[in-house]
């Protein structure tokens, strides 16, 4: 039975029918899988999985019951039936499974405003058993939505009137890509480049007679070409990459194509208005400075799709994101002062005036120095915009940095370094006491025994090389650090329990745990 409940796992794991289940139990068999000879059809499939559910939804349940802080990740959704839903995910700390990010329930919303998304929200923790949730949660991650973050009327801003150490957050992966939209707004040749990607995709997808044209001229030049791709999905950033990237890499397959179109020896004559817009996207494609851009564009996305994919880790922690938001920036500063590595390629390959057999019109070495930095400085400044509140270092989020022993100042034989090390994160640790103060009276501790282990956990953790996460999982798993810490370990769990990406863009089937294999 073992296996039968492996292959259910699978079915659902990877979203496929029930209907596969019984074909996947005879391949089992044929492989000399022990496999029962009853329970085939779909329906048995549909009981193994609800048996599965059970079990897990059972351990989480009893983990979060146990949790001593938790944060809540919300995001609106609509079914099939249009009916508007909440999507409530949690992020908590567990002592054998370190932190735990796990879907938690999904709810109707009976009324689109705070009030109904806060109920549907207690609704969830209700049905879970935990009437008691506001005690534990001290964050709270949604996308930008008046109704989620408002100041004054939001789920937020209702919740820290109840909860007043609670802090809430912007998805950041949700304020990454608003900042490259703002981008766009700006700048006519992102646009540009955006109204190419979006025609290329409608003229392949919706026309099946002129994607197997592209795909028999590419057969024909021996290359390999992918259909253009959509700029929007769930995440939207690596959709942009993807279709600039199909763009570059079949780029002379798209020209031969469009030449094809508006040739008067072609057999079959498109409609004037595709042969207009065939006209104006060759005309785009044969132009040095055009695919310049387009090569630069996607040495700025390669960098800008990594923070994205950085961002949708699971525990993902603000300071993890801090670092890759750096990172980033710092990439950007690199394609500000020279071409990016598809850039330099292109400009090689592009020295006779020609590239990949195409003759490019007004050819020079490189037309977008300039352009460049009006880019890459336009990004940085709305990326440093939409996520400022991460970078300051008066947030309170940065606060905890004081228990970063990457970022600590070195400790020499000086006096100076010893009074800085000593002094360093002193102010930090007081100012999260004061927030957290409601938690430490409940806890039955103090600022001053706070204090106490912090100096304490800078001697232990000051010649410490690796990542803050495993430092603070260290003494909050470790049983002599975990008394030895008892008290600093409240901020190590708010710390590592902190989501600062909003997980409702998720199939909440794909997020069960691997742990039941």
């Amino acid at each position: 039975m073992e296996n039968m409940f492996h292959t259910a796992y699978y079915v659902v794991k990877k979203e496929k029918p029930f209907t596969d289940f019984p074909d996947l139990v005879q391949l089992n068999s044929r492989t000399g899988s022990n496999m029962t000879n009853c329970y085939l059809s779909d329906k048995a499939c549909l009981r193994f999985t609800i048996d599965i559910y059970n079990v897990e939804r059972e351990q989480l349940l009893s983990d979060l019951k146990n949790a001593g802080y938790i944060s809540v990740m919300i995001d609106g959704a609509t079914d099939t039936g249009n009916i508007e839903n909440e999507i409530v995910y949690v992020t908590f700390f567990n002592k054998e499974r370190g932190v735990v990010q796990s879907f938690l329930g999904i709810e109707d919303v009976k009324h689109a405003h705070a009030d109904g998304v806060l109920s549907a929200v207690q609704t969830v923790f209700e049905k879970a058993g935990l009437d008691n949730w506001k005690e534990k949660v001290v964050f709270l991650c949604a996308d930008g939505a008046a109704v989620n973050l408002g100041k004054r009327n939001g789920v937020a801003a209702k919740l820290k009137e109840e909860i007043g150490h609670v802090l809430a957050i912007h998805c950041v992966a949700h304020r990454l890509e608003l900042g490259l939209v703002d981008s766009i707004k700006e700048n006519q040749r992102l646009k540009q480049l955006q109204e190419v990607l979006q025609y290329l995709h409608q003229q392949y997808h919706y026309s099946p007679k002129a994607l197997r044209e592209l795909r028999m001229l590419a057969d024909a030049m021996e290359e390999k070409v992918l259909k253009p791709t959509n700029l929007k999905g769930s995440r939207w950033l690596p959709y942009i990459h993807k279709a600039t990237q199909i763009l570059c890499n079949s780029y002379a397959i798209f020209v031969a194509h469009f030449e094809d179109q508006v040739s008067p020896e072609r057999t079959t004559r498109p409609s004037s208005a595709v042969m207009g817009r065939a006209k104006n996207i060759l005309h785009y494609l044969k132009s040095h400075t055009n695919v310049q851009f387009m090569h630069f564009l996607l040495d700025t996305l390669d960098f800008l799709k990594a923070l994205s994919l950085q961002f949708q880790q699971d525990s993902l922690t603000p300071g993890e994101a801090v670092q890759y938001i750096e990172a980033c920036l710092n990439g950007l500063t690199e394609l500000c002062l020279e071409p990016g590595e598809q850039q330099r390629k292109m400009l090689a390959d592009a020295m006779n005036g020609t590239y990949r057999g195409v003759e490019l019109k007004n050819t020079t070495t490189d037309t977008l120095a300039t352009d460049r930095k009006k880019i890459t400085d336009m990004l940085t400044k709305h990326i440093e915009s939409r996520l400022g509140d991460l970078l300051s270092t008066e947030s309170i989020v940065q606060t905890f940095s004081a228990l970063d022993h990457n970022v600590w100042p070195k400790l020499d034989n000086s006096d100076e370094s010893k009074e800085a090390f000593v002094l360093h994160g002193r102010a930090n640790i007081e100012s999260l006491c004061h927030h957290y103060q409601s938690l430490l009276v409940r806890e039955g501790t103090t600022v001053t025994e706070v204090l106490g282990e912090y100096r304490l956990y800078k001697i232990w953790a000051r010649m410490r090389n690796g990542p803050l996460r495993d430092t603070l999982l260290e003494i909050l798993q470790r049983g002599d650090l975990q008394t030895k810490f008892n008290n600093l370990g409240i901020f190590a769990q708010i710390y590592l329990t902190m989501a600062v990406t909003s997980k409702g863009n998720y199939n909440p089937v794909s997020l069960l745990s691997n742990e039941f294999l």
